[in-house]
């Protein structure tokens, strides 16, 4: 026999006779055993009493009925109780009484030898595998005296004791396995229990924490700023929370890949857990976004360099053995007393959002920024409306050759009207629209409106122009030049009559993309213009690298040429360049007689501002054009 077989016989005999303590039911599992046998006893027990009764057998059914009633209930409530050998003992004695007024009055012969056979499987079922066999043997002593008072022969005497064993085995067997069936029952509840509230432990935990970092999530952070704000009313220190967003951090994990990337975030967390220390709390609300907030005396925010001091310039991050920095921009939010958690989570994320606007480092939130920032996401609503309804209006700027007088072109330049605001400038809603995708459906609407009306003009016999403004953001829309072409085929305007114009900021870090939309604008004939020239990003590179076919003076320039030697020399310069380079030069902001005529001496061709004409709508810019067309024809 192997030695594994072996052990599987010892456990299998220990099992069998209940030698392990560990195979002993405990007190709950008994109680439950002794219950159910206390029931189906006392129903069995008064239904063959009653029948007993009814049939003759008057102190049969009584002594059956007697037993039942006044044994099992009591069996029944002790077993709730640790008084197990009271409640199991009062059982087998209702089983021994009923077992041996049924020989007494049946005989062997009669009822009594069928129902003493279930006595085994009642010994272990109600006092377990150990104290089983103490029961069993008890009864199989009892037994031999039985049949020989009952008169049958010496023969059926052993056929009956080896009967009798045979049940005590079987019942034991039965009852080993029972009990074994429930251990592994109940040890798979418990295994799945634990697996489950492994879970349940691991979904409450990402509910309020961030699976990578570790660090509480915005519902997590949220609650312990709560906790902290509770805090502070009996405090006298100040609560700061911080709002970080980290640039350019995507991209850098992109790069390095996920796995180098979990390691940078491990670094950066232990950086804000420095600088809160044990005086605050850090969590991450996004992909590249972290807050923390700590308590504090006499700290001045507004002090140059707190943050980097706290932070460092950047966060230093080795990879291998390559120094990081991880730069961001951040926004601060000083506790106020009716403040919220989610109110100051809010105000420093909106500081954070004005210094990243506004290209600081760090900024720290007052009420005027909240003013703003309420004040442009309420426009940001409005001016989709005002798309949607069709409430900007298109309005047209004279574009006129210095050199004759005459009408050469316009600027179209969109106004918008608010129904309960009045007139919004688009130094307002242009930049919103820019900040947001509202700057495509603008754009196209700008298109279309401006190309129709140049047909018009163009039907009406004015040979004039139009110019149409661009943003960055515009280049990056893979459907523009199909939509400019659809545009200017279906209203047939040449392209060489529509000017599209580009601020000197489109040029700066232009990416190949953009410049690509540039050259097939080019290439299907429409005028390149770069708008405002000279405020701060001029460079002779992309005019060399781009097929530009005007510069367009910005005024800040022109409105000091009579008054400022400078700005004269720029102007100037900046025209002989142009026509060296065979450039077309447009003048902004000519306001005055004598701007003209010096801008004419320099060899500036078009002029643009307040003295030819104010921006003006459509009606008003079809009668202009009237006039000066009639005025033409009068000095030819």
């Amino acid at each position: 026999m192997s030695p594994q077989s072996g052990s599987r016989l010892r456990q299998f005999i220990s099992d069998l006779f209940g030698i392990d303590p560990a195979t002993i039911a405990n007190v709950k599992e008994r109680g439950k055993d002794i219950r159910l046998a206390c029931i189906i006893g006392l129903l069995v027990s008064t239904s063959f009493a009653v029948f007993n009764l009814t049939v003759g057998f008057v102190a049969l059914g009584l002594i059956e009925g007697a037993a039942a009633l006044l044994l099992l209930p009591a069996a029944y409530f002790l077993s709730h109780s640790e008084r197990m050998l009271s409640a199991e003992t009062l059982v087998m004695l209702s089983a021994i009484i009923i077992n041996a007024a049924l020989f007494h009055f049946g005989g062997v012969d009669s009822t009594g030898i069928y129902w003493i056979l279930s006595l085994p499987f009642i010994t272990f079922f109600v006092t377990g595998q150990r104290r089983g066999w103490l029961w069993a043997f008890g009864f199989l002593v009892l037994l031999l005296f039985i049949p020989s008072a009952a008169g049958i022969s010496q023969t059926q005497e052993v056929h009956f004791f080896f009967g009798m064993l045979f049940y005590m085995v079987l019942a034991a067997s039965f009852n080993m396995l029972r009990v074994r069936f429930e251990e592994k029952l109940a040890r798979q509840v418990k295994e799945k229990t634990a697996v489950a509230t492994a879970y349940l432990e691991q979904l409450q935990f990402l509910a309020k924490h961030d699976e990578l970092t570790g660090l509480p999530n915005r519902e997590g952070i949220l609650d312990l700023l709560d906790d902290e704000i509770k805090r502070q009313a009996e405090d006298s220190e100040a609560l700061v929370v911080i709002y970080i967003k980290l640039i350019r951090i995507i991209e850098l994990i992109n790069i390095v890949g996920t796995e180098q990337g979990a390691v940078l975030f491990a670094q950066i967390v232990a950086n804000l857990k420095n600088a809160v220390q044990r005086s605050g709390k850090a969590g991450r609300l996004g992909r590249d976004e972290f807050v923390f907030f700590f308590s504090c005396k006499d700290l001045d925010l507004e002090a140059s360099g707190w943050l980097a001091s706290t932070l460092g310039a950047g966060f230093e991050c080795l990879l291998g053995n390559q120094t990081v920095n991880i730069e961001y921009v951040a926004g601060a939010c000083i506790h106020g007393d009716e403040a919220e958690a989610e109110v100051l989570l809010r105000k420093a994320e909106q500081a954070m959002l004005t210094a990243k606007e506004a290209h600081y480092d760090f900024f720290i939130y007052n009420a005027d920024n909240d003013r703003e920032f309420i004040s442009h996401h309420l426009l940001f609503s409005k001016l989709r409306k005002a798309l949607q309804q069709n409430q900007l209006e298109m309005y047209y700027q004279p574009q006129v050759d210095l050199h004759t007088g005459r009408l050469t072109g316009a600027e179209a330049l969109a106004r918008w009207t608010d129904p309960t605001e009045g007139p919004i400038p688009p130094l307002f809603f242009i930049p919103v629209a820019e900040q947001s995708g509202l700057i495509f459906p603008l754009t196209r609407w700008v298109i279309a409106t401006a190309i129709a009306q140049c047909a018009q003009w163009r039907n009406a016999g004015l040979d004039l122009g139009i110019a149409i403004n661009l943003s960055a953001r515009n280049l990056a829309d893979a459907d523009l030049l199909a939509y400019l072409e659809n545009m200017a085929t279906d209203f047939c305007v040449p392209p060489e009559k529509i000017t599209m114009e580009l601020t000197e900021g489109v040029f700066l870090d232009i990416s190949q993309k953009s410049a690509n939309v540039i050259r097939h604008m080019h290439e299907k004939g429409f005028r390149i213009s770069i708008d405002d020239y000279g405020t701060g990003y001029s460079s002779l590179s992309y005019i060399k690298g781009l097929p530009v076919t005007e510069l367009k003076i910005d005024q800040c320039f022109i409105k000091g040429i009579m008054e400022s030697h400078s700005d004269a020399l720029i102007v100037q310069s900046t025209i002989d360049m142009a026509l060296q380079l065979d450039l077309e030069v447009v003048a902004e902001g000519v306001e005055e007689a004598s701007i003209v005529s010096q801008l004419r001496d320099f060899g500036c061709r078009v002029g643009q501002g307040y003295y030819f004409g104010r921006p003006m709508s459509a009606v008003a810019f079809d009668l202009w054009a009237q006039q000066d067309a009639c005025a033409a024809k009068a000095q030819a």
